[in-house]
């Protein structure tokens, strides 16, 4: 697949070979703004993040889904070209190609991203209201990750949120019926999902931050090479992490104003046998 708006240096790490086997990847999609006479107001990007067996984690590339054109069918055939064989876990909905990913890697699954649904859903709410409505909405699926109430949080009861937002409660509990394959799974691997998942997420907004303060781009290369060169040095943090004595995670801070840290084959990410 060609690579399009990154520089050789970019161009190479696109490109680079990648590990056979990888125990969970996130599918993650952002848009990046060009001028309003670009054929396209926001190009669509999509990136993924994987971690392996042992619980390394790295970013496996990024595909310009409008540029190139490149659809996400590509994506998942572009990680085989590069030599990924195997994955036990695909989260997030790339578009909805199911199955092209399952044609792709036939022993695994693909699951929807708890942490990309509950992130568009918190969108939707304001923001001083969010770490309390965060925690309310993983209270209703019993999810592990739910944080202990804070003085900040407790000035808003359920029963608040509930009549303040009362479509989106009703919404979330439709949602909540899909996460139930993935929190199906057997462990360690439901750990490590759910872990890469919230992994991923909150490098995302790290990322759209990032975007949001260079404002629009002047065409659609500059914009794809601004995520690239991100993600790479996003990249080299994690390597270097893993490197590091002790493991020592990367902090990223997340819209909810939680610190989720990405591992980098951390202390406390579970290991594969």
């Amino acid at each position: 697949m060609e690579i399009c708006g990154s520089s050789g240096q970019g161009e190479r790490w696109l490109s680079r070979a990648l590990c056979r086997r990888y125990a969970a990847v996130v599918f993650s999609m952002l848009a990046a703004p060009v001028p309003t006479n670009q054929p396209a107001k926001d190009r669509t990007i999509c990136w993924a993040f994987g971690c392996l067996v042992k619980g390394e984690s790295e970013i496996l590339g990024a595909w310009d889904l409008d540029a190139c054109p490149a659809t996400t069918d590509e994506v998942f055939a572009d990680l085989n070209r590069r030599g990924v064989e195997f994955l036990r876990c695909g989260l997030g909905s790339p578009g909805g190609t199911e199955a092209a990913f399952l044609a792709t890697f036939r022993m695994a699954a693909l699951y929807p991203s708890i942490e990309q649904t509950l992130a568009d859903f918190l969108d939707k709410v304001r923001p001083f209201h969010r770490p309390a409505m965060a925690r309310l909405l993983r209270a209703t699926i019993d999810d592990p990750l739910a944080e202990p109430a804070t003085v900040a949080s407790l000035r808003f009861s359920s029963e608040d949120l509930r009549q303040k937002y009362p479509g989106i409660l009703e919404q979330w509990s439709e949602s909540a019926s899909g996460f139930q394959p993935l929190f199906s799974l057997p462990e360690p691997y439901r750990q490590l999902a759910r872990s890469v998942d919230r992994d991923a997420i909150a490098m995302q907004e790290h990322l759209m931050k990032a975007i949001h303060r260079h404002g629009p781009f002047d065409d659609s290369t500059q914009a794809f090479g601004f995520v690239v060169d991100w993600l790479m040095r996003a990249d080299l943090r994690l390597m270097q992490a893993a490197r590091a004595p002790g493991l020592v995670r990367v902090p990223w801070v997340s819209q909810s104003g939680r610190v989720a840290q990405v591992s980098g084959g951390a202390a406390g990410t579970p290991a594969l046998a």
